[in-house]
């Protein structure tokens, strides 16, 4: 049967994977479907268990519509990031630059051509390689747990008394009650409570136990599916609404590393975030950094446990910060190891830059979240990426708007003048002084002058492309060949539907 409707979608022009789909209606009500596509003359076309067939709805009768991640066989890395004057932003290869036009590369819209005048800065470099893009599931992300307390022990007990069961957990769900005596955990034969709880927490997210007690004087044999405590997988995200309840993984963090996720809220923002911790399912007990973000501020603090039980947390600055009203916010989090220095930015801003003056603290690549405020609070869209160690934007990128181009180099000197081509990777720039060629290697960014003639502004939809850009312009249609979109940039353009994390109307 399901080969027989894949065939069907595909032969309406629908997508072949279908994606969990979060949409939000324009009078604020949303519903949880599989997305299928957008089809010519009826819409987006959705599907659910509860009705029968496949449905469609209007994008004038939609706010937003948010993507489960999706696999890109084709994803690969950029050499450079480019803004324009709508606020758009692409990752790129560059291929050409002339008075007139960028001519440029991405593996998920192929080749484009942008005027010039469109163009705000240029930050060679581009993107580093990808890590982690999730998350899809709650696999893989600790602390595992049964949720039970064990009490005596021993040979003289014959293995671990369970004490207290805890409500709607895994150990309640898979029949384990107050009184077992825990005797075999995946056929092995347990005597001591603290190698049962190390053997559960080497276990995942997701993961299911064998689990045998004894009941009065009979054994019975039980599965135990793990979970995360007081977490779960919706919509594409990792929610919780409970204080405390720390989450987290383990990743091979590059020297030299870019985290960045999307944070939204109920009332205000309270999430701690642990980075380049050395024990994934430890909060305060680690070698690493907590970066604190709650309600107006951003603090970060610099843990060290030399014991892995005791623990010294220093504070190592705080910063204000203006959250966007919509409750939802961009953020991204620049590690540099080497110079023990740590960077945020909301909203593509950059934020603060703090320091280590102890050098870096991290001893792992354990990377964790842990509410402080008992509010429904989401994370999305989490990526863990290489960083070229050029903070976004570079120097000067809020200046858009002057008479001449500003090319900013990465020792913090500048020139002016009118940037022209780039050949055989040097950008060549005409200055009143010479035409000099400056090697791309050393530019931190460029910033194009301001045109004489504005480009109108866009009214149509904000197409995020996770973590490759956004771009501006109107769905004409979505199915397995790609998603056409009409922008007043690029003309007509094909983009990847893998690469499309959401879609906000206007």
């Amino acid at each position: 049967m399901k080969t027989i409707l894949t065939w069907i979608l595909l032969g309406s022009g629908l997508v072949a994977a279908p994606r969990v789909g979060v949409f939000t209606m324009a009078d604020g009500g949303r519903f949880e479907a599989e997305f299928l596509g957008v089809e010519k003359g009826r819409g987006m076309a959705w599907r659910h268990p509860a009705f029968e067939g496949v449905r469609y709805i209007s994008q004038k009768g939609l706010r937003q519509l948010r993507l489960s991640a999706a696999d890109a066989p084709k994803r690969r890395v950029h050499t450079a990031r480019v803004r324009f004057r709508n606020g758009d932003e692409l990752a790129i290869n560059l291929n050409e630059l002339n008075a007139d036009a960028m001519q440029i590369e991405t593996w998920f819209a192929g080749k484009l051509s942008v005027p010039r005048h469109h163009l705000a800065w240029l930050v060679p470099g581009g993107e580093g390689e990808l890590v982690y893009h999730g998350p899809r599931s709650l696999r893989g992300w600790g602390a595992a747990l049964m949720g039970v307390v064990l009490g005596e022990d021993g040979e003289d007990v014959g293995g671990v008394v369970i004490t207290e069961v805890m409500a709607d957990s895994p150990a309640m769900r898979g029949g384990l009650k107050v009184g077992d005596l825990i005797t075999h955990m995946n056929g092995k034969a347990y005597l001591d409570r603290t190698l049962l709880i190390q053997a559960v927490k080497k276990h995942l997210v997701g993961d299911t136990l064998k689990i045998r007690v004894r009941r009065g004087e009979a054994p019975i044999d039980l599965k135990v599916g793990l979970a995360a405590l007081h977490w779960r997988f919706e919509e594409g995200a990792l929610v919780s609404d409970q204080v405390g309840s720390m989450i987290g993984r383990e990743f091979e963090w590059p020297a030299l590393s870019e985290l960045s996720f999307d944070l939204d809220w109920k009332s205000m923002p309270g999430m701690d975030v642990v980075i380049c911790g050395d024990r994934v399912r430890e909060y305060n007990a680690v070698n690493g950094y907590k970066l604190r973000l709650y309600q107006n501020y951003a603090h970060l603090y610099r843990n060290t446990s030399p014991d892995g039980l005791t623990y010294n947390s220093t504070s190592i600055g705080t910063v204000s910060v203006k959250w966007p009203a919509s409750k939802e916010a961009a953020i991204k989090v620049l590690v540099d190891q080497k110079k023990s220095a740590i960077s945020l930015l909301v909203g593509g801003k950059l934020v603060k830059t703090w320091k280590d003056p102890n050098g870096f603290a991290g001893r792992g690549g354990a990377l964790g979240f842990n509410p402080q405020l008992a509010d429904r609070m989401r994370i999305s869209g989490i990526r863990l990426r290489h960083w070229n160690g050029q903070l976004p934007n570079g120097r000067g990128t809020e200046a858009v708007g002057g008479e001449e181009d500003h090319v900013h180099f990465s020792n913090g000197n500048n020139l002016k003048g009118k940037v022209g081509s780039v050949e055989k990777g040097k950008l060549m720039v005409k200055t009143s002084f010479a035409e000099v060629p400056v090697p791309l290697e050393k530019v931190a960014t460029v910033v194009f002058a301001a045109p004489k003639i504005q480009p109108n502004e866009e009214k149509s939809a904000w197409i995020t492309l996770g973590g490759e850009g956004r771009v501006t312009g109107e769905i004409l249609e979505w199915s397995a060949k790609g998603v056409r979109v009409r922008s007043s940039i690029f003309g007509e353009m094909t983009l990847d539907p893998a690469v499309i994390s959401s879609v906000q109307f206007r």
